[in-house]
Parts: structure tokens; sequence; C-alpha cells
């Protein structure tokens, strides 16, 4: 009984420690006094003052665009990725899941120092292209372990059995591949689209002129004091991200539900 009293303590405790950051960001973001050091009264003065802030809403904005295209390639390349390495069983296999999973190894700067060298190489100006091409090199090893997890799990004579009935490839994934993958395929797109927001390290190195991101505009407010503002951003991103859960969570219970049923 004193050992459950103990995990149970240590398990609210873990809670605490991780919402109460959220709450601080969500309660000061109304805070009246301009300043997260005292608590002055509730205002909405610095949710207007967050859309009228033009380079703030520029780097949304860029973020924004990065994390859609990063999360759509990635997605697509590592439902390929999934598929192929989850019907191919020959040798090599070790070593190509080896290489999918190497720059999760590998440490970020490293891959940034790397990445910025060869753009400098072959003269690419930095820019939302770079970006891409960088988060890639993050997001596409998640997407596909997502995807390959739920790959693993078809039955092989999926191909075989759409092929009979008729159907021709491209068929045979959009009508049968895709529908069973779905779930994992919202999974890894929402998991791209998060590691692609919020990276920093791959954005110091590969943004240029006019593609910084909301991260690196957040790091560098941290110089002269981040304002108010801030704190309203993230309490609308926290809203957003709860919506999409609340939906992406309603969607899955819907289909569960309708399985069950028949």
């Amino acid at each position: 009984m004193t050992v459950d009293r103990v995990v149970n303590g240590i398990a609210r405790g873990v809670f605490v420690f991780l919402y109460i950051p959220i709450a601080a960001v969500i309660v000061y973001s109304f805070n009246a006094a301009g300043t997260n050091t005292r608590f002055e009264g509730l205002t909405l003065q610095w949710y207007v003052e967050l859309f009228q802030d033009a380079a703030l809403m520029q780097t949304l904005q860029t973020s924004a665009i990065v994390a859609v295209i990063t999360a759509t390639v990635a997605t697509a390349i590592g439902i390929m990725f999934a598929l192929g390495l989850a019907r191919y069983r020959g040798r090599g296999r070790a070593s190509l899941l080896a290489l999918i999973a190497l720059p999760l190894i590998v440490p970020e700067i490293v891959l940034g120092v790397a990445m910025l060298s060869v753009f400098s190489a072959t003269k690419i100006p930095l820019g939302i292209l770079t970006l891409v091409l960088g988060h890639l090199i993050v997001s596409l090893p998640l997407a596909t372990l997502v995807l390959m997890s739920s790959a693993a799990m078809l039955d092989p004579s999926l191909p075989e059995a759409a092929t009979d009935l008729g159907c021709t490839p491209w068929q045979t994934f959009t009508r049968v591949y895709f529908p069973l993958l779905r779930p994992a395929v919202v999974a890894a797109w929402l998991l791209s689209f998060t590691t692609s927001f919020s990276n920093i390290v791959m954005s110091t190195f590969l943004s240029g002129v006019g593609s910084t991101t909301l991260p690196l505009k957040i790091y560098s407010s941290l110089k002269t004091g981040l304002t108010p503002s801030i704190n309203a951003l993230g309490a609308l991103l926290i809203l957003l991200t709860l919506v999409i859960v609340l939906l992406v969570g309603v969607s899955q219970m819907r289909r569960i539900l309708v399985e069950s049923r028949s």
C-alpha cells in the first residue's frame, strides 16, 4: 500500500512538473503587468499586439510553410520506404534500416554544419528550400519508423488479393494500403510537422535573409527580453494543439466504433 502511494505521488509530481510551464504561459499571456516577474490583473492587450507584430507573424508564417512542406514530403517518402521495407526481406535490409535511423543518432549540430557546407559548396542560397531539406533530414527517419510499425502488420497477401480482384498498383495503394495506414500517416505527418516547426539547431545553420523561423526569433529575443506577445502566441499554439489532438482522437474513435459495429 505504501509503495502504491509513493508511485502515485511520483506520477502526480511528474504531471505537475510537465504541465506547470504550459499553465504559466497561458496565465501570463493575460498578465497586464507586461512582465513575468509579477501579475497585475487580466488583459487582452498582448493578443492585440501579437497580430500587430509584423515581424513575429512573418516568422510564424515561415515556420508554418516549412513545417507543412517538410511534413508532407517526409510522410510521402516515408510511406514508400515503409511499404518497400515491409515487403523486402532480402540481404541488406538491416543496413537500409540503419541508414534511415542514422540521422537520429548523429548529433543535429553535426548534421547542420554538414548541410551548410554542402549548400555553400554548391552555391545554393540559404532560404526556404535549404530549411526544408535540412528539416527533412531530421523528420524523415521519424516518419518512416512510425509508418513501418504499421506497414509491418499488414497482410503480405494483400497485393495479390487486390490484383486478383482487378486492382491496378495505384488502386491497390489508394483503396487497400492507404486506408489501413491512415492512422499511421496522420501520426507521422503530425510528428514531422511538430519536429520541423520547433526545430532550432538545423534552422540556425540553414536559414537565410527573410527566412527566419519562429524558434530562431524567440531565441534571439532572449538577448533583449521576451515580450508578453510571445506568451500570447504560445497560448494560441497550445490551444491549436489541443484542438488538433481532439479532432484526431474523435476521428479515431469514430473509426473504431464503425469497425466494431461492422
